[in-house]
Protein backbone atom coordinates (compact mmCIF):
# COMPACT_ATOMS: atom_id res chain seq x y z
CA UNK A 1 0.00 0.00 0.00
CA UNK A 2 1.34 3.44 -0.93
CA UNK A 3 -0.04 6.94 -0.46
CA UNK A 4 0.17 10.03 -2.63
CA UNK A 5 -0.56 13.36 -0.93
CA UNK A 6 -1.44 16.89 -1.96
CA UNK A 7 -1.82 20.00 0.21
CA UNK A 8 -3.13 23.50 -0.45
CA UNK A 9 -3.96 26.40 1.82
CA UNK A 10 -5.08 29.93 0.94
CA UNK A 11 -5.58 33.00 3.10
CA UNK A 12 -8.75 33.88 1.17
CA UNK A 13 -9.97 37.25 0.00
CA UNK A 14 -10.57 39.17 3.24
CA UNK A 15 -8.65 37.64 6.17
CA UNK A 16 -5.47 39.30 7.40
CA UNK A 17 -3.99 36.02 8.69
CA UNK A 18 -4.31 32.41 7.59
CA UNK A 19 -5.51 30.65 10.74
CA UNK A 20 -5.51 27.18 9.14
CA UNK A 21 -2.58 24.87 9.87
CA UNK A 22 -1.76 21.59 8.13
CA UNK A 23 0.62 18.66 8.50
CA UNK A 24 1.25 15.47 6.56
CA UNK A 25 3.85 12.84 7.49
CA UNK A 26 4.77 9.46 6.06
CA UNK A 27 7.08 6.74 7.29
CA UNK A 28 7.65 3.05 8.01
CA UNK A 29 7.76 1.19 11.29
CA UNK A 30 10.58 -1.16 12.22
CA UNK A 31 8.27 -4.01 11.22
CA UNK A 32 7.80 -2.53 7.75
CA UNK A 33 4.29 -1.11 8.18
CA UNK A 34 3.60 1.93 5.99
CA UNK A 35 2.22 4.88 7.95
CA UNK A 36 0.67 8.19 6.89
CA UNK A 37 -0.58 10.89 9.28
CA UNK A 38 -2.50 13.95 8.07
CA UNK A 39 -3.77 16.76 10.30
CA UNK A 40 -5.75 19.91 9.45
CA UNK A 41 -6.74 22.57 11.99
CA UNK A 42 -8.88 25.70 11.57
CA UNK A 43 -8.10 28.25 14.28
CA UNK A 44 -10.46 30.83 15.71
CA UNK A 45 -9.78 34.01 17.59
CA UNK A 46 -8.75 37.53 16.71
CA UNK A 47 -5.99 37.81 14.09
CA UNK A 48 -2.95 35.69 15.03
CA UNK A 49 -4.66 34.19 18.11
CA UNK A 50 -6.47 31.59 16.02
CA UNK A 51 -3.29 30.84 14.09
CA UNK A 52 -1.49 30.25 17.37
CA UNK A 53 -4.13 27.74 18.45
CA UNK A 54 -4.12 25.77 15.21
CA UNK A 55 -0.34 25.78 14.78
CA UNK A 56 0.18 24.73 18.42
CA UNK A 57 -2.00 21.67 17.91
CA UNK A 58 -0.28 20.76 14.64
CA UNK A 59 3.15 21.04 16.31
CA UNK A 60 1.93 18.70 19.05
CA UNK A 61 0.86 16.14 16.42
CA UNK A 62 4.26 16.45 14.78
CA UNK A 63 5.91 15.64 18.13
CA UNK A 64 3.51 12.73 18.64
CA UNK A 65 4.32 11.31 15.20
CA UNK A 66 8.04 11.32 15.96
CA UNK A 67 8.07 10.33 19.61
CA UNK A 68 4.88 8.47 20.64
CA UNK A 69 3.26 6.92 17.58
CA UNK A 70 6.12 4.45 16.98
CA UNK A 71 5.46 2.90 20.38
CA UNK A 72 1.74 2.58 19.70
CA UNK A 73 2.49 0.74 16.46
CA UNK A 74 5.30 -1.44 17.79
CA UNK A 75 4.29 -5.09 17.50
CA UNK A 76 7.15 -6.11 19.77
CA UNK A 77 5.29 -4.55 22.70
CA UNK A 78 2.20 -6.72 22.08
CA UNK A 79 2.70 -10.16 23.56
CA UNK A 80 -0.85 -11.53 23.13
CA UNK A 81 -1.53 -14.17 20.47
CA UNK A 82 -3.40 -12.11 17.87
CA UNK A 83 -4.26 -12.46 14.22
CA UNK A 84 -2.85 -9.85 11.80
CA UNK A 85 -6.12 -7.90 11.72
CA UNK A 86 -6.47 -8.02 15.50
CA UNK A 87 -2.93 -6.69 15.80
CA UNK A 88 -3.75 -3.73 13.56
CA UNK A 89 -6.95 -3.05 15.48
CA UNK A 90 -5.07 -3.05 18.77
CA UNK A 91 -2.48 -0.65 17.36
CA UNK A 92 -5.15 1.79 16.17
CA UNK A 93 -6.94 1.50 19.52
CA UNK A 94 -3.72 2.66 21.19
CA UNK A 95 -3.47 5.48 18.64
CA UNK A 96 -7.03 6.52 19.54
CA UNK A 97 -6.16 6.59 23.24
CA UNK A 98 -3.10 8.74 22.58
CA UNK A 99 -4.97 11.19 20.32
CA UNK A 100 -7.79 11.60 22.82
CA UNK A 101 -5.24 12.36 25.54
CA UNK A 102 -3.57 14.97 23.31
CA UNK A 103 -6.94 16.62 22.66
CA UNK A 104 -7.66 16.86 26.39
CA UNK A 105 -4.19 18.19 27.19
CA UNK A 106 -4.25 20.78 24.40
CA UNK A 107 -7.75 21.88 25.35
CA UNK A 108 -6.56 22.67 28.87
CA UNK A 109 -3.33 24.26 27.64
CA UNK A 110 -5.10 26.61 25.20
CA UNK A 111 -7.82 27.46 27.72
CA UNK A 112 -5.21 28.38 30.31
CA UNK A 113 -3.28 30.48 27.81
CA UNK A 114 -6.46 32.30 26.86
CA UNK A 115 -7.27 32.97 30.50
CA UNK A 116 -3.84 34.50 31.15
CA UNK A 117 -4.14 36.70 28.04
CA UNK A 118 -7.75 37.73 28.59
CA UNK A 119 -9.27 36.24 25.43
CA UNK A 120 -10.61 32.96 24.10
CA UNK A 121 -8.95 30.99 21.33
CA UNK A 122 -9.62 27.61 19.84
CA UNK A 123 -9.17 25.31 16.90
CA UNK A 124 -11.02 22.60 15.07
CA UNK A 125 -9.11 19.49 14.11
CA UNK A 126 -9.48 16.60 11.69
CA UNK A 127 -6.79 13.90 11.70
CA UNK A 128 -6.35 10.77 9.62
CA UNK A 129 -3.90 8.02 10.55
CA UNK A 130 -3.36 5.28 7.96
CA UNK A 131 -1.41 2.13 8.79
CA UNK A 132 -1.04 -0.14 5.76
CA UNK A 133 -4.66 -0.48 4.60
CA UNK A 134 -6.46 0.55 7.80
CA UNK A 135 -7.35 4.07 8.92
CA UNK A 136 -8.44 6.01 11.99
CA UNK A 137 -10.07 9.44 11.60
CA UNK A 138 -10.70 11.89 14.47
CA UNK A 139 -12.52 15.21 14.36
CA UNK A 140 -13.50 18.05 16.66
CA UNK A 141 -15.50 20.97 15.21
CA UNK A 142 -16.53 21.39 11.58
CA UNK A 143 -13.38 20.55 9.64
CA UNK A 144 -14.25 17.47 7.61
CA UNK A 145 -12.95 14.21 6.13
CA UNK A 146 -14.41 12.83 2.90
CA UNK A 147 -13.70 9.57 1.07
CA UNK A 148 -14.25 9.47 -2.68
CA UNK A 149 -13.48 7.60 -5.87
CA UNK A 150 -13.87 8.76 -9.45
CA UNK A 151 -17.63 8.13 -9.26
CA UNK A 152 -18.88 8.56 -5.69
CA UNK A 153 -18.22 10.37 -2.41
CA UNK A 154 -19.04 9.91 1.26
CA UNK A 155 -18.61 12.09 4.35
CA UNK A 156 -16.65 10.31 7.09
CA UNK A 157 -17.03 12.89 9.87
CA UNK A 158 -19.98 14.58 11.57
CA UNK A 159 -19.83 18.34 12.25
CA UNK A 160 -19.89 19.58 15.84
CA UNK A 161 -21.88 22.67 14.90
CA UNK A 162 -25.16 24.31 15.86
CA UNK A 163 -26.70 23.89 12.40
CA UNK A 164 -25.70 20.20 12.26
CA UNK A 165 -27.32 19.67 15.66
CA UNK A 166 -30.51 21.35 14.47
CA UNK A 167 -30.56 19.17 11.34
CA UNK A 168 -30.02 16.06 13.47
CA UNK A 169 -33.00 17.08 15.62
CA UNK A 170 -35.16 17.66 12.54
CA UNK A 171 -35.50 21.37 13.35
CA UNK A 172 -33.60 22.67 10.32
CA UNK A 173 -33.38 21.57 6.71
CA UNK A 174 -30.11 21.39 4.80
CA UNK A 175 -31.08 24.47 2.79
CA UNK A 176 -31.88 26.39 5.98
CA UNK A 177 -28.53 25.33 7.48
CA UNK A 178 -26.60 26.51 4.42
CA UNK A 179 -28.23 29.95 4.64
CA UNK A 180 -28.30 30.26 8.43
CA UNK A 181 -26.47 33.14 10.10
CA UNK A 182 -25.52 30.63 12.82
CA UNK A 183 -23.66 28.20 10.53
CA UNK A 184 -20.28 29.17 12.00
CA UNK A 185 -21.29 28.45 15.62
CA UNK A 186 -19.42 25.40 16.94
CA UNK A 187 -20.64 23.19 19.77
CA UNK A 188 -17.08 22.27 20.67
CA UNK A 189 -13.55 23.12 19.65
CA UNK A 190 -10.16 22.63 21.26
CA UNK A 191 -9.30 25.52 23.59
CA UNK A 192 -12.74 27.14 23.81
CA UNK A 193 -14.82 24.29 25.27
CA UNK A 194 -15.04 23.21 28.88
CA UNK A 195 -15.20 19.59 27.73
CA UNK A 196 -14.15 18.11 24.39
CA UNK A 197 -15.32 14.73 23.13
CA UNK A 198 -13.71 13.93 19.78
CA UNK A 199 -15.38 11.53 17.37
CA UNK A 200 -13.41 8.58 16.01
CA UNK A 201 -14.02 6.55 12.88
CA UNK A 202 -12.18 3.48 11.58
CA UNK A 203 -12.19 1.58 8.31
CA UNK A 204 -10.14 0.03 5.56
CA UNK A 205 -8.59 1.79 2.56
CA UNK A 206 -8.99 0.42 -0.94
CA UNK A 207 -6.90 1.08 -4.01
CA UNK A 208 -8.32 3.97 -6.00
CA UNK A 209 -9.83 5.75 -2.99
CA UNK A 210 -9.03 9.34 -2.06
CA UNK A 211 -9.40 10.99 1.33
CA UNK A 212 -9.90 14.75 1.61
CA UNK A 213 -9.41 16.64 4.88
CA UNK A 214 -10.67 20.21 4.61
CA UNK A 215 -11.64 23.31 6.55
CA UNK A 216 -15.13 24.76 6.25
CA UNK A 217 -13.71 27.45 3.99
CA UNK A 218 -13.26 24.78 1.32
CA UNK A 219 -16.31 22.55 1.71
CA UNK A 220 -19.01 25.10 2.56
CA UNK A 221 -19.55 26.39 -0.99
CA UNK A 222 -18.88 23.12 -2.83
CA UNK A 223 -21.20 20.45 -4.13
CA UNK A 224 -19.70 17.08 -3.12
CA UNK A 225 -19.71 16.00 -6.76
CA UNK A 226 -17.30 18.86 -7.49
CA UNK A 227 -14.84 17.27 -5.05
CA UNK A 228 -15.13 14.03 -7.03
CA UNK A 229 -14.58 15.91 -10.30
CA UNK A 230 -11.60 18.06 -9.35
CA UNK A 231 -9.85 17.11 -6.09
CA UNK A 232 -7.72 14.21 -7.36
CA UNK A 233 -6.64 16.04 -10.53
CA UNK A 234 -3.27 17.70 -10.82
CA UNK A 235 -3.58 21.00 -8.88
CA UNK A 236 -7.10 19.87 -8.02
CA UNK A 237 -7.11 21.50 -4.58
CA UNK A 238 -6.03 24.80 -6.11
CA UNK A 239 -8.86 24.53 -8.65
CA UNK A 240 -11.41 23.94 -5.89
CA UNK A 241 -9.97 26.86 -3.92
CA UNK A 242 -10.39 29.23 -6.84
CA UNK A 243 -13.90 27.89 -7.38
CA UNK A 244 -15.08 28.74 -3.86
CA UNK A 245 -13.29 32.10 -3.90
CA UNK A 246 -15.16 32.98 -7.08
CA UNK A 247 -18.39 32.08 -5.27
CA UNK A 248 -17.68 34.59 -2.54
CA UNK A 249 -15.96 32.52 0.16
CA UNK A 250 -14.06 34.89 2.45
CA UNK A 251 -12.65 32.44 5.03
CA UNK A 252 -9.26 30.75 4.92
CA UNK A 253 -9.41 27.77 2.55
CA UNK A 254 -7.44 24.56 3.14
CA UNK A 255 -7.42 21.00 1.89
CA UNK A 256 -5.23 17.94 2.33
CA UNK A 257 -5.58 14.93 0.03
CA UNK A 258 -4.43 11.34 0.55
CA UNK A 259 -4.76 9.09 -2.51
CA UNK A 260 -4.39 5.32 -2.20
Amino acid sequence: MSYKTDVNTDIGTKKEVNQDSLLVKQGKTAAGDVVCVACLCDGMGGLSQGEMASSSFVRRIDEWFRNELPGALSKEEKTEELSANDMDNKSLKQVQIQLNLIVQQMNEKLKEYGRTQGFRIGTTVVIMVVVNDEYLVMNVGDSRAYVFTDSQIGLLTHDHSYVQQQMDLGKMTYEEAVNSDKKSILLQCIGASEEVKPDFYTGFCNKGENYLLCSDGLWRKLDPNEIVKFAAQRDGLKKLTELVKNRGETDNISGLLISI
